[in-house]
């Protein structure tokens, strides 16, 4: 093969070679040839879909789902790409959670919220409960961090309708109320 071959070109060269019966090129293939190579060529552009949304970022086998379909592409080959990447370890869960819980950690979020995120996207809840299981020093630490950004060091003491404001704040962050309750103190 020539080495100028963008990868894509490569890889077709590759499948195409399978394909190749030998003979006589000009003769028009059969039905049922058409019809297996428009599948695998099918196959192939999800695929390669899938591969650049997974080059991008992480996704959790759901959202791919979703996502694949929402451009158009046939249900059951979607199953099929997601499965396969995930045969491969290209598509884990596993790493969509990390990924996704990190980048909500350094957003401020709380528990809440972030399991609201982690189920919509299709995520199996007992892995969302083994992601979210932190002492409670750990959540308290954060809803502290989120609010002294937004609002500075000093506590709400005396002022209800900064008290309240920011207790709004934590708790659309995604913070239950008891620990906003342990972050604010006494409401006056």
């Amino acid at each position: 093969m020539n080495s100028d071959l963008s990868f894509e070109d490569a890889s077709s060269q590759v499948l195409d070679a399978g394909t190749d019966k030998g003979g006589d090129t000009s003769l028009p293939a059969s039905g049922v040839e058409n019809q297996l190579e428009s599948a695998d060529q099918i196959r192939r552009v999800a695929m390669d879909t899938a591969m650049r949304m997974l080059a991008l970022r992480e996704h959790s086998a759901d959202e791919l789902v979703q996502k694949l379909c929402g451009k158009g592409h046939d249900g059951d080959v979607v199953v099929q790409v997601v499965e396969e990447l995930q045969r491969l370890d290209l598509q884990s869960d596993d790493r969509f959670v990390d990924s996704f819980f990190r980048g909500r950690l350094t957003k401020g979020h709380g528990p809440v919220r972030i399991r609201h995120d982690l189920v919509r996207k299709g995520i199996d809840e007992t892995l969302v409960e083994e992601t979210l299981t932190q002492p409670a020093e750990f959540w308290l630490e954060l809803a502290e961090r989120a609010r002294c950004k937004r609002f500075g060091d000093s506590l709400p003491v005396g002022d209800s309708s900064a008290w309240t404001s920011q207790a709004r704040f934590l708790a659309q962050r995604g913070f239950p109320s008891d620990l906003i309750y342990r972050v604010l103190g006494s409401r006056y």
